[in-house]
């Protein structure tokens, strides 16, 4: 009887491990050509799920040569933040081969929608969802 929790504990720490390397296969960087300039962001552990954040913009301040911040985030405190260190993606958690159950946040408008990320390939798609609509964003891997 002794062996056979021993091997039924083994089989279960076997599954949850194999699951939590399913689930941090979309740990990385990532680069999108957005429609106004091109980004780079981190997918990251945070606070028992994973956050996307950017780190790098072509394209850093606006054309009189101010720092591009935040400028419409709800949250007033926020909108100095610098653009290469907004959060994009929050509190997203692993289910049934898609990360969801968290926020994406658009900085050009302040609003933040439910979302859903798919991992395709070395391809990362983003899903911002209203209601019963929704836009993709898609974003690359890269080293």
């Amino acid at each position: 009887m002794k062996r056979f929790f021993t091997l039924f504990a083994a089989a279960l720490f076997t599954l949850v491990a194999a699951a939590q390397a399913d689930a941090d296969r979309i740990i990385g960087n990532y680069m999108s050509k957005l429609s106004d300039n091109d980004a780079k962001a981190k997918v990251f552990k945070y606070n028992g799920g994973y956050r996307m954040q950017i780190y790098w913009l072509r394209n850093t301040h606006n054309p009189d040569g101010t720092l591009k911040t935040d400028k419409k985030n709800p949250d007033k405190a926020k909108r100095n933040t610098p653009m290469t260190e907004v959060v994009l993606v929050d509190r997203v958690t692993y289910e049934d081969g898609i990360w969801k159950n968290g926020r994406i946040y658009d900085p050009k408008t302040g609003k933040d929608y439910k979302t859903e990320l798919r991992l395709k390939g070395n391809t990362l798609e983003l899903r911002g969802i209203a209601g019963p609509f929704h836009k993709n964003i898609i974003w690359t891997r890269v080293q």
